[in-house]
């Protein structure tokens, strides 16, 4: 039986002082990074606040995962090498793995959550690098929001988690996509609740459109066109089996998100295939970033 959206909300509302909160130094650093006035050392001097993420941060950086060509001893050489967004990349997403390494709810394994998110990342930013010669957009801020994309599914995981693991049982047992079973329970599904986490931690505004419209994008430039690589890159990383379980139940990729992009179904073809080959590189990334249960 369903709960509704407005009690959905209530429920939620009552409970969000218990969802860990953003460190300061990152939404700091997400200030910085999209201020046209900073400075590669204003983001240098902002992580050097926090050692443990200035060290997890220089794990990454030199790690086979961004295969830099040399050894990067320093913050302010990772933010010059790497670049502003892939810092703010590294910052948020090593963060907000840390801050829900463990799952509250038995059949959401937070392994595979990540698992899943780091993998849409990496398709998001490959699917970005694709369409360079066409339109500009960040790769760095596709990985970005590839890995926050779900943060709906930690909100109901944390506030609901009785609710929320009837709900993945019966996704699981009846092989239907979890958006339908949080509907049918909820009355919204995770990308609008979604929202409530984006604005809690004030959030820019293309994660935020990411996390609330990676199912259903709509037409459009700028923003719009992150958004439709999200959602590609999401039925992506279902399709190379990178979901909360085997054969995880997704929608199929909407033929207007291929169309936003330029691209064919031959190019999302391929894009699947090199997705699928660089599967492996999420357990490091995931090992990396302090996950703790890789």
């Amino acid at each position: 039986m369903s709960m509704g959206t407005a009690a959905t909300y209530a429920a939620l509302r009552n409970k969000l002082d218990t969802l860990p909160a953003l460190d300061a130094v990152v939404l700091k650093l997400i200030d910085i990074v999209n201020s046209p006035d900073s400075s590669a050392d204003d983001a240098a001097t902002c992580i050097k606040q926090d050692p443990a993420l200035t060290s997890r941060i220089l794990r990454l950086a030199n790690s086979a995962f961004y295969g830099s060509p040399r050894a990067i001893s320093s913050v302010s050489s990772a933010v010059v090498v790497l670049g502003f967004n892939s810092i703010k990349a590294l910052a948020l997403s090593s963060s907000v793995i840390r801050l829900f390494a463990q799952g509250p709810v038995a059949r959401f394994d937070m392994k595979q959550f990540w698992r899943h998110s780091i993998v849409c990342a990496l398709a998001g930013r490959e699917i970005i690098r694709s369409v360079l010669g066409q339109m500009y957009l960040d790769p760095e801020s596709a990985f970005c929001a590839g890995i926050m994309h779900d943060i709906g599914k930690l909100v109901f995981a944390h506030c609901l988690p009785t609710e929320y693991n009837v709900v993945c049982e019966e996704a699981f047992e009846k092989k239907i996509s979890i958006c339908t079973v949080e509907e049918s329970v909820f009355g919204v599904n995770h990308a609008t609740v979604g929202k409530i986490l984006s604005d809690l931690w004030s959030l820019p505004l293309d994660l935020e459109a990411s996390i609330v419209g990676h199912h259903s994008p709509v037409a459009g430039e700028g923003i719009a066109n992150l958004v439709a690589a999200i959602h590609i890159a999401d039925t992506i990383a279902h399709r190379v089996n990178a979901g909360l379980w085997k054969d995880e139940q997704v929608n199929p990729v909407l033929d207007s998100a291929l169309c936003q992009l330029f691209l064919t179904v031959v190019d999302y073809e391929a894009l699947t295939q090199r997705v699928a080959n660089d599967v492996g590189k999420s357990d490091e990334f995931l090992a990396l970033a302090g996950g703790g249960t890789a």
